[in-house]
């Protein structure tokens, strides 16, 4: 059966949904938040170390960032040296994941921190606080 072309014509362009930077080496880890982050409705970015996360970045900006703290060749700290030396990249919120204690990471001055084993529900509510349309549009 033949369908008949629509004549209402094309409908408006959805808006695209807000993207999530997930930089974790562990792939487990990092597929299971990939999953949460899908789940909630928002589009999965992700690297395995700091400097694919830059190169992703390159390309597009995030609505947030979710960064695991102990990577191989370029670890959160070092990522996020660079991401506060960004213009385009400042002011994007960071979430950083780790079994770390407060006085281990040293950089809770601008990041929220998310601790592993990761509360699926806590991050939720991260996503959605960060990634709902009105914060989202900044970044755009």
């Amino acid at each position: 059966m033949a369908m008949k072309p629509s004549s209402a014509g094309p409908g408006p362009t959805p808006t695209p949904r807000p993207a999530v930077l997930i930089v974790e080496d562990d792939r487990d880890v990092a597929l299971t938040i990939n999953d949460v982050v899908e789940d909630s409705g928002y589009r999965a970015l992700c690297a395995g170390n700091g400097r694919e996360a830059l190169s992703l970045l390159e390309d597009e900006v995030p609505a947030l960032m979710l960064i695991d703290l102990f990577m191989p060749e370029m670890n959160g700290v070092e990522l996020l040296k660079v991401i506060k030396k960004s213009p385009k990249l400042a002011s994007i919120p960071r979430v950083i994941m780790t079994a770390a204690n407060d006085q281990m990471i040293g950089v809770r001055e601008d990041v929220t921190v998310l601790y592993k084993p990761v509360d699926f529900d806590a991050l939720t509510r991260l996503l959605h606080r960060y990634c709902e349309p009105a914060q989202s549009a900044r970044f755009q």
